[in-house]
């Protein structure tokens, strides 16, 4: 099953998002429905912020797709994304060094929920994140 939505980065679209793949994850019995459901709102979330900072008007893309092994999740952006000398900082956060403010604790909680997170720059300043969580043991 795979969903491709275009939208906009405002809160209504927090909250579509988050009731639609509460509704998807229900409808078609997807395990660990409660953690895909919490990486996606961070997803959008840093999107439409990102997307607002940057004063940014166009869609933010959603793409999910999934099979009997895993769930693979991609979000796309315009506002320029992470600066890659972050990226493995991210991917490896040290405990030590974070400040657990109200900013930048998403990809920490992300990075422990599932098997894959990367990051991608787009061509056009597009900024893609994905995800990949198994779903078989």
């Amino acid at each position: 099953m795979e969903i491709m939505l275009n939208v906009t980065p405002n809160q209504q679209t927090i909250f579509f998002i988050d009731q639609m793949m509460k509704n998807y994850t229900q409808l078609y019995g997807i395990p660990s429905a409660q953690d895909i459901c919490f990486v996606t709102h961070e997803l959008i979330i840093n999107a439409v912020e990102a997307m607002n900072k940057a004063n940014r008007q166009e869609d933010i893309q959603l793409h999910v797709s999934w099979n009997d092994e895993y769930i693979k999740i991609t979000v796309a952006d315009f506002a320029e994304g992470i600066p890659q000398e972050e990226w493995q900082s991210i991917l490896e956060p040290n405990l030590e060094e974070m400040s657990f403010s109200d900013r930048g604790r998403g990809f920490f909680f992300i990075v422990h929920m599932v098997d894959k997170l990367w990051f991608e720059q787009l061509p056009g300043s597009q900024f893609l994140v994905g995800i990949k969580k198994n779903l078989i043991d």
